[in-house]
């Protein structure tokens, strides 16, 4: 049986390894051996550790799990590095893997010098512009000479990472785009963050599973019910959601905006007097992955508003292929990935301006319309974009080329 290395710095038992990279790697391991390392957070890793074997159990997944190191800043990412890179050519030596399938740029950065000390292919899953990214939300400040050298650093190396790996991925076509009219990338695919469709299925979601979620988030059967779903960090808007939903709530009185979100609910509650709204408009709840399909499901209608920076052109947000299985209309700002592009040709959803007074009032006039939107066609053009069986399919078939090659 052939055997993959897959180098992850996010956790498996963060919430994203448990919904971007498992369930890719549980059906890619159908017919081969993969071996994880990835960096777990010692609080996630405490409470999710069994969680996770017991996925991978019965699999041809191998998880080889370190410690995630975050102080002092960059040292303890060398560290890390460091520690994957060791661990990396202990398990070759054993195992003698015939492709490196690395996520991210740092893990790049391993497939980069491991092809060089053991002459095996990897693949760059890019899942962001990386440098870009860490400038536009200010986490590596370019008035910093030390960032500044950070930043010039990695786009050197992403040049030697685009010419060095046997196949790129991105999430996005407009990212796709970019590169290859900057660095004329052939061996590039697309493959966005796919959803379980068989989990965001609003066939599986009764009418009484819908009351009983109602009935736990004190929302009555009869509401309007805007929902947004996801953590709330330094990309999302909140100030700009809330604004939005202060003026559907003029045409709405009865509008409740319900968060399915692991972030404190402390920041939402502190930013709604600005807005003139009060704690009874909104409701903040985390719910565990398997039961979110019920909660949204009490979704009118859900939102998402990220800020629209050049690094964001490589986005593929998670959610809304989430809700889009679900059957659910979203509203979502300009200019992030191919979100533009799927919500216009899809029609399953609005595109809004919240610098546009008219882009506003064109939403909130066409809200009755798109909570009215069939399910079963929403969920069948999601399903066409952000299936896991498809995502899974372009893996196979680059694993497939590279092996092969």
């Amino acid at each position: 049986m052939i055997r993959t290395l897959y180098l992850s710095y996010d956790g498996m038992t963060d919430t994203l390894g448990q919904s971007q990279v498992l369930p890719y790697l549980k059906q890619i391991s159908a017919n081969k051996e993969i071996h994880i390392i990835s960096c777990e957070k010692p609080s996630h890793f405490r409470r999710n550790k069994s969680k996770i074997e017991e996925i991978i159990d019965g699999t041809n997944i191998y998880w080889h799990p370190l410690k995630y190191n975050k102080f002092p800043p960059v040292i303890s990412t060398l560290w890390d590095l460091w520690k994957i890179k060791k661990l990396a050519l202990k398990l070759n030596k054993v195992y003698k893997f015939k492709l490196i399938h690395c996520r991210s740029h740092l893990m790049a950065l391993l497939g980069l010098s491991l092809k060089l000390t053991i002459n095996t292919p990897f693949l760059f899953d890019m899942r962001s512009f990386f440098p870009e990214e860490r400038v536009d939300g200010n986490l590596w400040p370019q008035n910093n000479p030390i960032y500044r050298l950070i930043f010039h650093y990695f786009k050197r190396k992403e040049l030697e990472m685009f010419n060095a790996a046997s196949h790129v991925v991105v999430l996005t076509e407009a990212s796709s785009k970019i590169l290859k009219s900057k660095y004329h990338l052939e061996n590039i695919s697309v493959i966005p963050c796919c959803a379980d469709f068989e989990l965001f299925n609003y066939k599986s979601v009764t009418p009484k599973d819908i009351k009983e979620a109602k009935k736990k988030l004190k929302i009555d059967n009869d509401q309007f019910v805007l929902s947004y779903l996801g953590s709330l960090g330094t990309w999302y808007e909140l100030d700009k959601m809330l604004k939005l939903f202060k003026q559907i709530k003029e045409v709405h009185t009865d509008s409740v905006f319900v968060f399915f979100t692991p972030t404190d609910p402390e920041i939402i509650f502190s930013k709604l007097k600005a807005h003139n709204l009060c704690k009874s408009d909104v409701r903040v709840s985390f719910i565990q992955r398997s039961e979110l399909p019920k909660y949204l499901s009490a979704s009118s209608i859900s939102i998402f508003f990220i800020k629209n920076t050049f690094s964001k052109k490589a986005s593929s947000p998670t959610k809304h292929a989430e809700l889009m299985g679900l059957g659910i209309p979203v509203i979502a700002n300009y200019g992030i990935g191919d979100i533009d592009t799927i919500i216009e040709d899809t029609k399953t959803g609005q595109l809004i301006n919240m610098n546009d007074s008219q882009s506003i009032i064109k939403v909130i006039k066409s809200l009755n319309d798109l909570a009215k939107i069939d399910k079963a066609m929403i969920r069948a053009k999601g399903r066409a974009i952000y299936s896991l069986s498809k995502g899974c399919e372009s893996y196979e078939n680059i694993y497939s080329k590279i092996i092969k090659n």
